[in-house]
């Protein structure tokens, strides 16, 4: 990801506010590509947060690549648990992206 985003600083980006919600509308809209270009920039402005692994996981899922999707799914829940560990993330959240993780899960089967 770095590579095709090169100009992107963590945590310097002012625009990272609003990629989660562009993500939202592309992925929505089913501009799969779009949502993963804004998606990779969250990850690589905010890599501490988890928003932009859950919405590449997202991508990923509806694109088939299961592999990829259970990577960064994974990666969210990593990540958010640290959230829910000092009290900044609602349960909710995390109750969602681990019932996402756990549908990947079943649809990826023994092979993965």
């Amino acid at each position: 990801m770095r590579s095709e985003f090169p100009f992107i600083r963590p945590f310097e980006e002012e625009d990272d506010e609003h990629w989660w919600n562009d993500g939202l509308d592309a992925l929505d809209a089913n501009r799969l590509l779009a949502a993963e270009q804004i998606f990779k920039k969250l990850a690589l402005a905010q890599p501490e947060h988890f928003d932009g692994y859950y919405g590449l996981a997202q991508v990923y899922q509806r694109q088939g690549q299961l592999a990829l999707a259970l990577l960064f799914a994974d990666e969210a829940v990593r990540r958010g648990q640290a959230f829910i560990d000092d009290g900044t993330l609602d349960p909710i959240t995390m109750v969602e992206m681990k019932a996402f993780r756990l549908k990947l899960g079943r649809l990826s089967g023994p092979a993965l």
